[in-house]
């Protein structure tokens, strides 16, 4: 019966598992499908097989074709998998927080209303809700989405296939790598890989380390995207974690995963405020659902100290703060502990006293301290290109708003006036607390854009006023939805500029506190080495605002050098004071912005180096973005000017590494010679210094534009930057005789013939004809100079024959080999004969011949083909494989293969697989093995002998010589770790297809060279029955067969006479039959048992018109001539006339 229309297979890509289901209830109507168990049918059809895969693992422990599991139960379940029901909660707050676009129509925003209001539960009030919203949620102002995850209590799950494992997957962006525990691996080890070790150490959000247990490679698959990705596998039974080293690589259907949607939409700050105003509250904050701990040494004994005395003058303001935060619940009395450090009371500039414990002598020395970074500022401020309003935050007594572990509470235990007292917070003084405090901050805003944190100080920033209130909300809310509270009295919102450590942020960049230029342009002169230390490091603070300033303040830091005595001269007031004239306030440093174009520029002065990163404006303007400079070393003083120049673009680079990485910029010299030398489109110049060539390499990643300008008039400013360490290759000759520029001077001196090409060289002469020792320079005679005395071709030395064996010595000192010997002396040395002289060096070398390789393989002697099965055998062991050894027997001749599980190699479970073999197929005449301990046995060698089978060995350590065994050794593990099953039942398949598959060499199978035949297997049942209906015929017409009725002798089992009159009452089979006695005993009977009965009334034989046996079947036996008429039977014994029930003997087989 033709159908309706046609159901694809689900693709949640393309359709909601909602709108399919639909469809298929259409499907069913449209093509009258009403039973039950027609409609499952019809489903599971249709679905697909990753839907019904999936519907299978969502059903465990039952299974689709349980009676009990209906159609509606598996709708049901896929129902909830695919579109989970939404929160009513989350639901109504998206209901009652919809506005009215501006651009969107009353009737578009009633229907978006009535979609979000479907999952509210409103039921009959649904109507009166939206006639609400039409009132509050008409706004004609641009809408700011904002998306926050659910609460930690209703975490993201994720569902990924993990090697053909469907796994639920919990969602964290905090993670960097996915983990999944072991407990989990445990259970699905059967799919997964092993566990690999590995080397990385975890940290929790705590601050915990955890060793992993290892780590696998698993194959991903995410709707339509694949991948290999690597999981940490850690102790425990937790849930298994998506981190962002698999976000990086999956992109995830954000469509499918709830989230809340906040719609803010602020008209003031005020307004911003308000909304927030219990994260102003006074009370202190509680960081809600996290805990901080603090780790120690596993050895680490217990320190206490009796309290300190405290000055009269602070003694009641210290009783009133451990008062103040006691009511807090900051800190809790006890009566006794094993830690105690003394206190040390901090008055703050409000005249208030912040209580620090001094845990520097008690837990600070044995903290397993955290190595979260803090974050520089150079970053910070990056994070904050393209801001025009800024906000600052300050968290309320910041460390004091983290709750304490219970366990690491006694680790903070002070000693006052007062007693004893416990933190319960993360307290002041703890060596681990600003990393910890910092990475908790972190991660709780990460989500977040244009944030900077740096410990308690937040800052906010955006584009334009309604970019800042919406930045400020998002911070706000996810504060307050933690539980930490802010000081409003030191908070600043909307402001066109702020302060932030130390430095003036606006929309233009960067400037200098003027608080600070103030203190430095005031700074009085130093009159020892301390205080100049002192202004120095002051004004190192600000070192990316001052150009040049490394040469500036040369004289300064000639002062700082070691047994330097102090003599403040009139060099040094004049860079004193031109150094605090170069700070203003009014230095700026624009935003560094990665869409703007870098400009990189570089300069170098007899006593320092300097450059400057600029961003390069739409108008052609270079504006700066920091600058940096260094002063000389003592070595690097020496260096020449274009040596310099070079090095100051290698600290260039360096310096400005962050921000130049990957990206194209222009490098900006006063040195044109540099932009040949360093340039990455030109060789570099064989007579450049070894300095400049590894600058060269070092620069070719990173140099993708090299602009060479005129003269810049370039700054460079001080810096304690280390000299630069480059990278240099150095040893130390063995030799004790290193030959030197004056052994080549000296040797070409004495030489008569290298004297006189020297002096023609000089001169501008030509090679006479009468010098025949000369004709080998005259091929190169262009090439020739003159250096201190000594002659060069091209950048080479011409070695005197004085110094040649010398400096072959020195050339061969490390064995590297003939030609890399040559490569070596070329590009230092040259000679007529060098190459020779080389190549005798080396073959004459004792070690060199004694160590050197093996020569190249000579071509493979191919073994000659038996021309009989069975001739020569090849044997390997092969293992241990999957955790057992293999014997591996291969016939030469047919490519038969025989592979037997042994328990050892030894001799002995050998030959018990031989003899077994052996017994099946014969002997060998000969038997091919490597030299393995198991074939060289004198055990092996008698049953070799006895049995009359020549055994060959191959050479040792050359396995090709036995190759027919090797490749079947390979053949034989590649295709077993492809299979799946029992190893016995692999080896089983593998062996029957390999036997019956045309092998290359022979073009027929192995069965069919050994056997003769070709083994029957599956794919010969689709090939048809070639058999002729004649033949069968044939056969047919050969079988004697009877029909109903016809009236026979049967054979006699019970007794006299050996055959009885019966007639054929039933045809069970083209050979079997059911007879009737005399008596009315129905026996059953094969023809073989019956032959005719002939009477006067007997007709021709014919086959019997209602037999129901088929045509086509052939019987087995042939006619057969009648036997003579047997003699007159003797008169009937008289027996019972009661009927007989029919014996049932089963089913006749013939």
């Amino acid at each position: 019966m033709a159908t309706h229309g046609k159901m694809s297979a689900f693709d949640g890509s393309k359709e909601s598992w909602t709108s399919y289901s639909e469809r298929l209830d259409f499907y069913f109507k449209a093509n009258k499908i009403t039973a039950a168990e027609s409609q499952k049918a019809v489903f599971i059809t249709v679905i697909g097989p990753r839907t019904y895969g999936l519907l299978k693992s969502l059903l465990q422990p039952k299974t689709p074709q349980d009676s009990t599991v209906t159609l509606d139960k598996m709708k049901d379940v896929l129902q909830k998998h695919f579109n989970p029901k939404p929160s009513p909660i989350v639901q109504r707050f998206k209901f009652h927080t919809r506005v009215r676009k501006q651009d969107e129509t009353v009737a578009t925003y009633v229907a978006e209303l009535r979609v979000i209001g479907e999952h509210c539960d409103f039921q009959d009030s649904l109507d009166a809700m939206i006639r609400d919203r039409l009132v509050c949620g008409i706004n004609n102002q641009e809408d700011y989405p904002l998306f926050t995850l659910p609460s930690a209590g209703k975490p993201i799950v994720v569902s990924v296939s993990v090697n053909k494992v469907d796994l639920s997957m919990e969602l964290d962006t905090g993670a960097s790598l996915s983990i999944m525990s072991k407990d989990t691996y445990s259970s699905l080890s059967s799919t997964l890989p092993p566990i690999s070790p590995s080397h990385v150490i975890l940290t929790t959000y705590t601050g915990e380390k955890i060793k992993p247990v290892g780590a696998i490679d698993v194959d991903v698959r995410y709707q339509s995207q694949t991948a290999t990705l690597p999981l940490v596998i850690v102790p425990g039974n937790g849930p298994t974690l998506l981190g962002r080293n698999w976000l990086e690589v999956i992109r995830l259907d954000w469509s499918l995963i709830n989230h809340i949607n906040y719609n803010c939409s602020f008209s003031s700050l005020g307004e911003v405020l308000q909304k927030h105003a219990p994260v102003f509250r006074s009370e202190l904050g509680k960081l809600r659902d996290f805990t901080a701990k603090i780790h120690v040494q596993s050895d680490a004994k217990p320190k206490f100290y009796r309290p300190r005395p405290v000055a009269l003058s602070l003694r009641q303001k210290v009783f009133d703060e451990i008062d103040r935060l006691r009511g807090l619940g900051v800190i809790t009395p006890v009566k006794y502990s094993e830690w105690a450090a003394p206190i040390v009371p901090i008055v703050k500039t409000d005249g208030s006293i912040r209580l620090c414990g001094d845990y520097k002598v008690t837990v600070n020395p044995v903290l397993l301290t955290d190595t979260y970074p803090l974050p520089r500022s150079e970053d910070l401020f990056a994070a904050l290109a393209g801001g025009k309003i800024f906000s600052k935050l300050d968290l309320k007594h910041a460390y004091l708003q983290i709750p304490l572990d219970e366990a690491s509470k006694k680790f903070t235990t002070i000693n006052t006036p007062k007693g004893l007292f416990q933190y319960e917070r993360l307290p002041f003084g703890v060596s681990s607390a600003p990393s910890l405090f910092q990475r908790t901050i972190e991660n709780l805003l990460s989500h977040l854009q244009h944030v900077c944190v740096y410990i308690d100080d937040i800052l906010v920033t955006g584009t334009d006023d309604a970019d800042h209130l919406n930045n400020l909300h998002a911070v706000l809310q996810t504060l307050e939805e933690a539980g930490l509270t802010l000081k409003q009295s030191k908070c600043k919102f909307g402001v066109p500029s702020v302060e932030y450590l130390g430095h003036i942020i606006d929309s233009d960049g960067l400037h200098p506190s003027e608080a600070k230029v103030k203190a430095i342009r005031e700074a009085p002169t130093p009159t020892n080495v301390t205080e100049l230390k002192s202004f120095l490091g002051l004004l190192n603070y600000y070192h990316k605002f001052l150009p040049d300033v490394a040469t500036v303040l040369s004289p300064l830091h000639l002062l700082l050098r070691k047994d330097t005595p102090w003599k403040w001269s009139q060099d040094q007031e004049k860079a004193f004071q031109k150094a605090k004239a170069m700070l203003h306030s009014s230095s700026v440093l624009t935003h560094y912005d990665e869409k703007k174009p870098l400009v990189v520029a570089c300069d170098a002065s007899p006593y320092g180096l300097g450059a400057v990163l600029s961003h390069r404006m739409s108008d052609g303007t270079d504006l700066p973005v920091a600058y940096a400079s260094r002063t000389l070393s003592a070595a690097e003083k020496k260096y020449s000017q274009l040596e310099k120049e070079a090095l100051a673009i290698i600290f260039a680079v360096r310096k400005f590494h962050d921000y130049i990485y990957g990206r194209k910029f222009v490098l900006h010299s006063d040195h044109k010679p540099l932009q040949f030398l360093l340039s990455e489109s030109k060789q570099i110049p064989l007579l450049a210094s070894s300095r400049i060539q590894r600058w060269a390499i070092a620069l070719s990643e990173l140099i993708p534009h090299a602009d060479a300008l005129s003269r810049l008039p370039l700054p460079n400013f001080p810096s304690s930057v280390p000299v630069p360490q480059d990278v240099v290759l150095m040893f130390e000759h063995i030799s004790e005789a290193i030959v030197s520029a004056d052994d080549i001077k000296m040797w070409t001196d004495k030489d008569p013939n290298l004297s006189r090409l020297r002096q023609i060289v000089l001169t501008g002469g030509e090679v006479p004809d009468d010098a025949p020792q000369l004709k080998p320079y005259s091929y190169c005679f262009v090439e020739l100079s003159v250096a201190n005395g000594c002659l060069l071709r091209g950048s080479r030395v011409i070695v005197p024959p004085q110094g040649q064996s010398a400096i072959l010595l020195q050339l061969h000192e490390a064995h590297q080999g003939m030609s890399k010997m040559k490569s070596l002396a070329r590009c230092y040395f040259w000679w007529p004969g060098l190459d020779k002289a080389i190549e005798d060096l080396v073959k004459k070398c004792k070690a060199c011949q004694e160590n050197r390789a093996l020569p190249p393989q000579t071509p493979v002697h191919p073994w000659e083909v038996p021309k009989t099965p069975w001739t020569r055998l090849h044997i390997d062991h092969a293992g241990p494989f999957l955790g057992h050894y293999s014997l591996i027997l291969v016939d030469a001749h047919s490519r038969w293969l025989e592979v037997c599980i042994v328990p050892s190699t030894s001799s002995e479970a050998t030959i018990k697989v031989l003899r077994h073999i052996f017994s099946t197929h014969g002997l060998p005449h000969q038997l091919v093995s490597d030299n393995g301990p198991s074939f060289t046995s004198q055990e092996f060698k008698k049953f070799m002998s006895l049995n009359g089978i020549r055994h060959s060995l191959t050479a040792p350590y050359h396995p090709r010589s036995n190759g027919l065994a090797e490749r079947a050794v390979q053949t034989f593990k590649n295709a077993i770790k492809k299979m799946e099953g029992p190893l016995h039942e692999r080896i089983a398949r593998f062996l029957f297809s390999y036997r019956i598959t045309p092998q290359s060499t022979t073009g027929q199978s192995p069965a069919e060279l050994l056997m003769g035949r070709r083994l029957r297997s599956v794919l010969d049942t689709a090939h048809p029955d070639f058999t002729l209906p004649s033949q069968k015929e044939k056969t047919k017409s050969n079988a004697r067969s009877f029909k109903l009725h016809d009236k026979l002798f049967a054979r006699n089992y019970s007794g006299k006479p050996l055959w009885i009159p019966v007639v054929v009452c039933k045809v069970t089979g083209p050979l079997s039959y059911h007879v009737e006695t005399m008596d009315g005993l129905v026996l059953k009977r094969h023809a073989d048992q019956l032959r005719k009965r002939y009477t006067e009334d007997s007709e021709p034989d014919t086959l019997p018109e209602d037999s129901d046996w088929d045509d086509d079947f052939t019987p087995l036996i042939p006619n057969v001539p009648p036997p003579p008429a047997p003699p007159p039977l003797p008169p009937p014994i008289r027996r019972s006339t009661r009927s007989r029930m029919t014996t049932d003997h089963g089913p006749y087989v013939c």
